[in-house]
């Protein structure tokens, strides 16, 4: 009987390693959503309180923080992003880590001149499980190659 329930625990565990991935994997597709639909306010429910948040643009802790500063770099223009291919480890019952290969294409107007540029990198990323499920603890966003186009330049 040891054994039987030994397997059940196993399968048990291992359902609840799964579900825990598919739930990381939703929060990263709603997270990609809000940001490129410039839902702001739902965006931010996706983050800890104290997150971190590492662009080409700083770093910014708090959900609050993280929302000013990216929407005011993104009101002038559109994005679209792709983030695929997750690698999810977890570092305890309720901490996990994931490196998402991204790419994104940036529509901006800065100073009056558009600009677009089509990025390629990956998220790199810690989340938290609390009472509201899977948050987003950190992500450092590191960009290994830009194609840019636009501008008086052009």
């Amino acid at each position: 009987m040891a054994v039987q329930e030994s397997a059940a625990d196993d399968i048990a565990k291992e359902l609840r390693r799964l579900a825990d991935i598919e739930a990381i994997k939703q929060l990263k597709a709603c997270y990609i959503r809000m940001v490129d639909g410039k839902n702001w306010e739902a965006w931010r429910a996706l983050f800890t309180e104290d997150c971190r948040v590492e662009t080409e643009g700083g770093l910014f802790v708090g959900p609050d923080s993280v929302v000013a500063s990216v929407s005011k770099a993104l009101e002038s223009g559109t994005t679209v992003h792709r983030a695929t291919m997750p690698e999810i480890t977890f570092t305890g019952p309720d901490d996990a880590r994931a490196i998402w290969a991204m790419q994104d294409v940036v529509d901006l107007e800065v100073r009056g001149d558009r600009y677009e540029f089509h990025g390629y990198g990956y998220y790199y990323e810690e989340y938290l499980r609390g009472p509201d499920g899977w948050r987003i603890k950190a992500t450092k966003l590191v960009r290994q190659a830009k194609q840019m186009s636009g501008g008086s330049a052009q």
